[in-house]
């Protein structure tokens, strides 16, 4: 029976290390506060243990709002302004997928963002149609099923980006 319990103990404690992330719906503890929205996929948050970071948000891209030298794209301002409203002074939670690396090469940590009733604001923005899903380098996250499930019913149901005035097409160009 001992030998069964410390066996569980390490499944449990070794899930943990690997930074496995809850299931969508699953309740997750909320270790940090939005203080900034700067665009639809990029937030800064104020965590109680590591201070201040910038998380690019894992598995979703939004349209350009801030790229210099770039047009703002077809449903950007629409896609910060939905960060704003459903992150903007609330506590989440930063989970890490370990199929991804750490940081991208801007120095921003590379997240998921969950409120503590475990609402993914990567799946809720592609299911809003603020936000396509997204694989970088050819490597999915482990989310990216729900996100791309999310997204087909937002293309499905013509909402945000694959409605009016977008259809789809959001791209920015060089100035």
């Amino acid at each position: 029976m001992r030998a069964l319990l410390l066996s569980l103990l390490g499944v449990v404690a070794l899930t943990g290390l690997l930074g496995a992330p809850a299931a969508a719906a699953d309740p997750v503890a909320v270790t940090a506060t939005v203080l900034r929205v700067v665009d639809g996929d990029t937030i800064d948050v104020r965590d109680d243990h590591r201070g201040r970071l910038r998380i690019r948000v894992l598995g979703i891209d939004t349209p350009e709002t801030k790229k210099p030298g770039y047009t703002v794209g077809c449903g950007g301002p629409e896609a910060t302004e939905f960060a704003r409203t459903h992150l903007l002074g609330q506590r989440v939670a930063i989970v890490y997928d370990a199929t991804q690396g750490m940081h991208d090469r801007f120095g921003r940590t590379l997240a998921y963002l969950v409120k503590a009733d475990g609402w993914d604001y990567s799946v809720e923005a592609a299911r809003a149609g603020r936000a396509r899903a997204y694989v970088y380098g050819g490597r999915p996250v482990q989310r990216h099923p729900q996100i791309a499930a999310a997204e087909r019913e937002a293309k499905a149901a013509g909402r945000g980006l694959w409605g009016p005035p977008c259809h789809g097409a959001t791209a920015s160009v060089r100035r």
